[in-house]
């Protein structure tokens, strides 16, 4: 019965018009911004020392470097403005093999000057799918959460990865993968249940 239900959901949201009819990749092969452009920004923008490199391999971006949390201890990579149509998007997912540290998604919203974050786990030297719920971001300035309300799906501009787990050390982490959609995976129907 339960599986019949989710079947059901599954349906009515593949026809209907406020879902994604697939995942909008923004990064990866067939992504939706193949002209995406994405920089660099560390701590040495208020004085850090941490350093850090962005290599394109293939259709991943690898981003490796140092943290030094003497004076700052972020390292991050930042995407341009999009330009998409988000509106009905509920959740981020990226395909990751890192290197055991926590790192942090960034959704930026037109016209704020805070950022969205969710922090994820990654699994040393393991490819990895991690999904995180847009209603489930935090408002964040300077590293300080903020009393702010929700970011509205339709208001994303931009997107980054973030490294600030408080260790200094090197770092490397390469993403394979980033997607907007409106359905887990884990939540999909398994159509062999049915």
């Amino acid at each position: 019965m339960k599986s019949n239900l989710k079947a059901i959901a599954l349906v009515m949201a593949m026809f209907s018009g406020d879902a994604l009819a697939e995942p909008l990749r923004v990064l990866g092969l067939n992504n939706a911004a193949p002209a995406l452009r994405w920089q660099v920004i560390n701590d040495t923008v208020m004085g850090g020392r941490s350093s850090s490199q962005l290599k394109r391999v293939g259709e991943a971006l690898h981003f490796s470097g140092r943290l030094n949390t003497n004076g700052g201890g972020f390292a991050s990579l930042r995407s341009d403005r999009m330009g998409l149509d988000l509106a009905v998007a509920t959740l981020v997912r990226l395909t990751v093999k890192g290197d055991g540290r926590t790192y942090s998604v960034r959704l930026y919203a037109a016209g704020q000057r805070v950022s969205y974050q969710h922090a994820f786990r990654t699994v040393a030297d393991e490819w990895q799918t991690v999904e995180l719920k847009i209603p489930e971001f935090y408002a964040s300035w300077r590293g300080r959460r903020m009393d702010q309300g929700p970011l509205a799906s339709a208001d994303i501009a931009g997107l980054g990865v973030i490294l600030a787990d408080g260790q200094d050390g090197a770092f490397a982490i390469e993403i394979g993968s980033i997607e907007f959609d409106t359905q887990a995976v884990s939540d999909a129907a398994d159509p062999s249940q049915t």
